[in-house]
């Protein structure tokens, strides 16, 4: 696990557990707001859920945990078990997602877990928007990767967490709706951000969504 600042309040655990099987990093962003410490994505089960909070409560003020699913892929939820008892927000799909396919990939990809991996759904879902006013936290929909794809963005710090909505050097496709990715990219420029962090890349700057939009607007015109 390597941490990393980024911000007057954000932190991001990086893990390599996917590159062997997706050559891919995995970013867990954590954010301590004014009332509430914030998780976004739990990786891959509750053992490295287990080392994030022992940073956390090393470093961090106690206050309560909010955890946030950015979309309802496995590699995104399944560190939710650790968190029961807390509030796991997400956009109502990926609930609705997670209930529908959540022990068939539980099965299917059980080579990735890490520690004993129970299937936790969302217990606070929205529609479109989710504002922490005093934690300047917003949680917003944003249709891409999935149809049930949501972000995060710390209005403090001026971070954009997009889960896998960006990526380099290409975006990973999961469902048809590419206008509605372009309308989810053109969304993203008229944030007022400094950085980005995309789940499986780098962190990243404005190139990301030029570069990504450009790939799905190819793909757009090839008619694909």
């Amino acid at each position: 696990m390597k941490i990393q600042r980024i911000g007057k309040r954000g932190m991001i655990f990086t893990f390599d557990d996917l590159k062997d099987g997706f050559g891919c990093i995995t970013n867990v962003y954590v954010i301590r707001g004014r009332r509430h410490i914030f998780i976004c994505d739990t990786y891959l089960g509750p053992e490295p859920m287990k080392g994030i909070m022992s940073y956390v409560e090393a470093n961090f003020d106690k206050r309560p945990i909010i955890v946030f699913n950015s979309h309802s892929d496995w590699d995104h939820i399944w560190g939710n078990c650790f968190f029961k008892t807390n509030t796991i927000i997400a956009h109502r799909l990926c609930r609705e997602r997670i209930v529908e396919n959540g022990h068939r990939e539980l099965c299917e990809y059980r080579d990735f877990h890490r520690g004993k991996v129970e299937l936790v759904p969302p217990n606070l879902t929205f529609d479109s928007q989710m504002d922490f006013v005093e934690d300047g936290v917003k949680f917003f929909y944003s249709p891409g990767h999935t149809e049930d794809s949501a972000s995060c963005f710390d209005m403090e710090d001026k971070i954009l967490y997009a889960g896998d909505n960006l990526e380099r050097p290409t975006p990973f496709l999961q469902w048809n709706g590419l206008q509605t990715y372009i309308v989810t990219l053109k969304n993203y420029l008229k944030l007022n951000f400094e950085a980005i962090i995309p789940s499986h890349s780098e962190i990243s700057g404005k190139d990301i969504i030029i570069n990504n939009m450009e790939y799905i607007y190819s793909r757009i015109h090839r008619g694909i």
